[in-house]
């Protein structure tokens, strides 16, 4: 019986080769659209998964209260880390990072490291970030210390042995030794690094003694490890406390006054609205998901409509299958068979579409969300669930249709569809179109924004200005002046920062309406007079 049922589905679909041809690459297109947004919802909302510990980490953010806002800091100030670990019998370990960025030179190598952090010792207490040479409990202890990524490390050694090598910071004119090497950070990690250097190397990297005691220095961000079974939000009541027994008198007296909190670590890249190392949004997860929805419906209800269409044309076989004692529900298995074979070649089209559309669609996503489909075997299940799934589901009204004609009627030529299954066919088109329509008008509305940020004029030629990232090289006033002998610049300047990227801030003194002077934080770049 299957044997016949694969037999008639084969000849149905080929006696037709344009509805066939029609169907399959309409649901293959779908299909393809819907499981690259998978892929795509799937590595956004997987963020930090891979650390064992994750469950039990928290990132420790911060309001700063002023006399006239509130500064929402992903960081915290300084001490906090060592003060939490030492009064809250609740914390395992704690952790500080500070993103940097160091112009590195070995030997004639000399590269520009922006993805370089510095690290408490305690780092691999906290993350699962695996070395492959070195030992995770001293790496970063001592001053000057540095553990770089693979990647980083064939950078600058080759196939040499990397441990115990020196690197030169260039700009801060220090000698480095490499402690460690580890392996590359995954790209679903909200903490991206090639290089972490000691923070207790603080004072011969800035000149300056590590501001453990700067209660208003908010650089570091800071990672809890909560003790199994600890509660974080019990944790949080006593913040105030904290806070006030360290910092209450100072902060009174600046009137800046900073309430602490708690986010999961799963929730930091997706769910929180502060910065971070990498930031995604949780409302771009809901749009494409929805999407991707849209997008097989409207596969769904185009191959329902052309299956309920054609019905006429089967009108006749079903009523001889009648007649020679074929049962509905046999009729109806055997459309249903047929739905979802016709899914399952479209299923076999989807994933070679989906191989080939993948590097395109990594670098629209702007990150590598997989090297292959075929990395993730389930990845290939999903979808030829889903494939059987959309057979089954979008055949089960077609298959009621068909198997439901009475053969009398059908064999005497009086057989008519019916004006429920017309009603209902016209309202499956107008809900497909509107759902087309929101998704074009969507895409337009988009595109146009897009469009007018890269157009906007910003009152400079930002096509004829180059960048250059000096890292406060001491040699930066020799380095200005050779610029001018390079044919075609024009002048040259400096400045602490690129606009649109992070800036310094300080909390001073500005005078209001009422002539009083109000504390508040000012953004601050320092720039060149010339």
């Amino acid at each position: 019986m299957f044997k016949n049922y694969c037999t008639i589905a084969v000849r149905s679909l080929l006696r037709h080769k344009a509805f066939s041809f029609i169907n399959i690459m309409g649901l293959a297109v779908g299909m393809t659209a819907c499981f690259l947004i998978f892929l795509y919802v799937s590595f956004e909302t997987s963020y930090d998964n891979f650390h064992t510990k994750a469950d039990r980490i928290y990132r420790v953010v911060t309001d700063t209260k002023t006399p006239s806002e509130t500064i929402e800091q992903e960081a915290t100030s300084t001490p906090i880390a060592i003060n939490m670990k030492k009064d809250f019998p609740e914390v395992e370990d704690a952790v500080r990072l500070a993103r940097d960025g160091f112009l590195v030179r070995k030997g004639e190598v000399k590269l520009q490291e922006e993805r370089s952090v510095l690290a408490d010792s305690t780092l691999f207490n906290v993350f699962d970030f695996p070395l492959v040479a070195g030992d995770k409990n001293t790496a970063l202890k001592e001053p000057m210390s540095v553990i770089l990524s693979q990647t980083a490390a064939r950078k600058y050694f080759g196939n040499a042995e990397p441990l115990g090598q020196q690197l030169l910071l260039t700009g801060k004119a220090i000698n480095a030794t490499v402690t460690g090497v580890m392996k590359d950070i995954p790209e679903n990690s909200q903490i991206q690094a090639d290089m972490f250097v000691s923070l207790s190397s603080y004072q011969q990297i800035y000149s300056s003694p590590t501001a453990d005691s700067e209660w208003t220095n908010h650089s570091y961000y800071t990672y809890l490890l909560l003790k199994p079974n600890a509660d974080a939000q019990a944790l949080e009541k006593k913040f105030p406390a904290f806070m006030e027994f360290h910092h209450g008198k100072q902060a009174k007296e600046l009137q800046m006054q900073d309430y602490l909190s708690l986010e999961p670590l799963r929730d930091v890249y997706l769910k929180s609205k502060r910065g971070g190392f990498v930031t995604g949004n949780i409302n771009n997860v809901y749009i494409f998901s929805i999407i991707a929805v849209f997008i097989l419906l409207i596969a769904c209800i185009n191959f329902i409509n052309l299956t309920t269409a054609r019905s006429a044309e089967r009108a006749k076989e079903v009523g001889i299958r009648k007649v020679i004692g074929a049962g509905r529900f046999q009729l109806a298995r055997q459309f249903v068979g047929e739905s979802v074979l016709i899914c399952l070649i479209a299923f076999v089209l989807s994933v070679v579409l989906c191989a080939l559309v993948l590097p395109f669609f990594n670098q629209l996503a702007g990150k590598q969300i997989s090297s292959s489909i075929f990395n993730d075997p389930l990845h290939i299940l999903n979808l030829f669930l889903l494939s059987a799934g959309i057979g089954i589901i979008a055949g089960f009204y077609p298959s009621l249709v068909l198997s439901s004609y009475k053969p009398v009627s059908v064999l005497k030529g009086r057989f008519s569809t019916g004006t429920k299954g017309l009603i209902l066919r016209k309202g499956l088109v107008v809900f497909q179109f509107t759902i087309s329509i929101i998704l074009i008008v969507g895409t337009i509305a988009v595109y146009t924004q897009l469009n007018y940020m890269r157009n906007q004029d910003l009152g400079f030629s930002k096509d004829q200005e180059m960048i250059i990232n000096t890292n406060f090289d001491k040699n930066k006033d020799a380095f200005k002046q050779s610029l001018s002998s390079v044919p075609g610049v024009l002048s040259s300047t400096y400045s602490s920062s690129v606009p649109g990227s992070g800036n310094s801030s300080a909390y001073s003194q500005v005078e209001n309406k009422q002539g009083e002077m109000q504390k508040t934080n000012l953004d601050l770049y320092f720039v060149a007079h010339w």
